[in-house]
């Protein structure tokens, strides 16, 4: 579990005399390892070994750091979308992680009420990149003992007949497999649209998605993956294509 306090830039390399400059940073670091300890021994977390940390910093920043120092596999984020009005998700903390992290992102809406995840939702453009993500996904959803759909939203402008489609998504199914997959298309005006009318459809419990690396692209920008994030109450897991 990490907790990031804002602080001034090089805060962890101040002396000591200078970081009581800013006695509200140690306020709020100590308050923050009171509440994290406190959290980590309530019973959400029965039967887990859970760690705690308290750093300082910009959190989108220190979020990246902590997962490449410690190897990290998969980074859990709460976030906030449409439902929120007081809230913006544009240059939010859970964006620009997706944007900039190397491994998975699962992002969380605060309105999600914990359920077991028995359907996941794949869908693919055919992208070279779907191969290894699929895999990740593959893996997650044998430890979940869910199923997997694979899903194409045909849209005007990207448009393949039946035969075709299917096609590709077959050959996008691992020979070898430890979960049941499916495959869709399915006939929208957009593809984000596509995906959001078929997860509500079909009651799917999460989206994994592949998002195209979106480096030096404006933050207002949202890309498909940050936009679904925004309208859906259900867990969003991001891949960045490597």
């Amino acid at each position: 579990l990490l907790y990031v306090v804002y602080a001034p830039p090089e805060w962890d390399r101040m002396p000591v005399a200078a970081q009581q400059n800013f006695p509200d940073v140690e306020a709020r670091m100590v308050d923050a390892e009171i509440k994290l300890d406190k959290y980590a021994s309530s019973d959400i977390f029965k039967g887990v070994n859970v760690q705690t940390f308290v750093y300082s910093g910009v959190a989108h920043e220190q979020v990246i750091q902590f997962s490449r120092a410690y190897k990290m596999d998969l980074i859990i984020m709460g976030a906030h979308g449409a439902g929120e009005s007081n809230k913006l998700f544009v240059g939010s903390t859970a964006q620009r992680v997706m944007r900039k992290s190397l491994i998975p992102v699962l992002s969380v809406k605060k309105e999600y009420v914990s359920k077991t995840i028995k359907k996941i939702l794949f869908p693919t453009d055919f992208d070279e990149s779907s191969v290894s993500s699929l895999n990740t996904v593959k893996n997650l959803a044998a430890e979940l003992k869910a199923t997997i759909s694979l899903l194409f939203v045909n849209t005007p402008f990207n448009f393949y007949d039946t035969p075709s489609a299917e096609a590709k998504m077959n050959n996008l199914i691992p020979v070898q497999r430890a979960v049941k997959f499916y495959s869709f298309i399915y006939n929208d005006f957009d593809r984000e649209k596509g995906i959001l009318n078929f997860a509500r459809r079909h009651k799917v419990d999460m989206i994994a998605m592949v998002t195209h690396n979106r480096k030096g692209r404006p933050n207002y920008q949202l890309g498909v993956t940050e936009t679904l994030l925004y309208h859906t109450d259900i867990p969003v897991l991001s891949m960045v294509m490597k």
